[in-house]
């Protein structure tokens, strides 16, 4: 799952049980509100916290990349069919 659907994924959970919890108190709105604050808080850790993680594996396979050098390439010359046969 992509950092995007997780971000919406935990905003909508947390706009959810904030107004579950509301309803059963008696203030859905209230409820909603605290939240879809509280899932914004979660979402935003959690999207800054896998951007780090995404970043860091990024910088380790580019030092890892400058550390072997390229692989060589030969050019061979292939010998047409037609010139074996003649």
């Amino acid at each position: 799952m992509g950092l995007g659907w997780q971000f919406v994924t935990e905003m909508l959970a947390g706009a959810f049980l904030g107004w579950i919890v509301g309803k059963w108190l008696g203030n859905e709105t209230v409820g909603a509100l605290i939240g879809t604050g509280s899932g914004l808080t979660v979402a935003t850790y959690s999207l800054i916290r896998g951007a780090l993680k995404l970043n860091s594996a990024l910088d380790r396979m580019d030092k890892s990349k400058g550390k072997t050098p390229p692989p060589q390439f030969r050019q061979e010359k292939w010998k047409n069919s037609d010139e074996d046969h003649a």
